[in-house]
């Protein structure tokens, strides 16, 4: 009798052993996550660039865009309904102005002792380097943001820094810093007993480069 009840005893344990390793398996796969990452670059093309970065404007903005949807009705009679959607955007942003110098053209002319500087380029942005945080977002049950809706955000908003960086001081200020990298330009040619001209488009002759202001 004694051996039964242990027989019975060692089987129930044997039993309640596995299904608490069962369960706790179970559990283990169920609360357990698995995040899969993958990327892959896609090289479309490499050019040779020669870009001059002369001023580096830092800007915070606050960006909002609502739109709205209208439906009419025209049972039992007309009737209009409108649903909206507004997003506000925290956008701050690092825009870079210079000069992009592909074009530029150096011509030494040995029996004047001259160095000619022509196509000089008018300053521009060369690069906007943006990030975005959401700080309102509503919508309507007809009118809600969509995956595209997110993507043109975020190229409105990279519109607005530059059109924000064309109405601020920068293009003046990247001028100014051209003028003085050709004064520099100017000093060393002068030092080595030649002298810097400039020919802008338009014009028929080159210039002394210390007789005149870029732009």
């Amino acid at each position: 009798m004694i051996k039964r009840t242990l027989f019975i005893a060692a089987l129930i344990a044997f039993f309640g052993a596995g299904f608490g390793l069962a369960y706790s398996l179970f559990n283990r796969s169920a609360s357990a996550e698995t995040t899969i990452q993958n990327s892959t670059v896609l090289l479309k093309q490499v050019e040779q660039v020669c870009k001059l970065v002369t001023v580096e404007g830092n800007f915070s903005e606050l960006y909002d865009e609502t739109n709205i949807r209208r439906f009419t009705v025209y049972v039992p009679m007309p009737s209009t309904f409108s649903f909206s959607k507004k997003a506000i955007l925290q956008v701050e942003g690092k825009v870079l102005v210079g000069y992009d110098l592909k074009d530029i053209k150096i011509t030494a002319d040995s029996t004047r002792k001259r160095v000619i500087l022509s196509h000089i380029p008018e300053p521009e942005i060369l690069s906007v380097d943006h990030s975005i945080a959401y700080k309102n977002l509503s919508e309507s049950f007809f009118n809600s943001f969509a995956p595209e809706d997110y993507t043109r955000l975020n190229a409105n908003a990279k519109a607005m820094l530059r059109e924000k960086a064309r109405e601020s001081e920068l293009m003046q200020e990247a001028r100014l810093e051209g003028n003085q990298l050709i004064r520099i330009m100017d000093f060393m040619v002068r030092s080595a007993g030649w002298s810097l001209f400039v020919q802008h488009p338009g014009q028929n002759t080159p210039v002394p480069a210390d007789s005149l202001l870029l732009g």
